[in-house]
């Protein structure tokens, strides 16, 4: 599986990523201690969660390579995603979009920082 993240998507990220952060792709179901509410839609809802290296990550117990390193999500979440996938920055929305071959997962992902200390890279 891999997390093809675009150039401008890059730059979008580039104030949250540094050495010591963890980057997250959360599927948006209510499930883990970074959910606060669990909704029933037909549409799938993914987050970039972004912390810090000492933060827990145990909701996320698998990884997916992407072109800015390994990013986690929760195993069961596999079902729902494909094996190539493209994050991209929709210049005219301002907003993040998780791309498959087969079409659109969400084209409104959030990036919700959850570092105590808000550090910039």
């Amino acid at each position: 599986m891999y997390l093809k993240i675009t150039d401008q998507a890059q730059k979008k990220l580039s104030s949250y990523v540094n050495e010591n952060t963890i980057v997250i792709l959360d599927m948006d179901d209510g499930a883990g201690e970074y959910s606060k509410v669990g909704f029933c839609s037909l549409d799938m809802s993914f987050r970039i969660l972004i912390l810090n290296s000492s933060q827990s990550k145990k909701d996320y117990d698998a990884l997916v390579e992407s072109s800015i390193g390994d990013i986690y999500i929760k195993d069961y979440s596999k079902r729902y995603l494909d094996e190539e996938m493209t994050l991209d920055f929709d210049q005219r929305l301002h907003t993040l979009n998780l791309k498959t071959p087969s079409g659109t997962l969400d084209s409104s992902v959030q990036i919700v920082d959850l570092r105590p200390e808000r550090t910039t890279g």
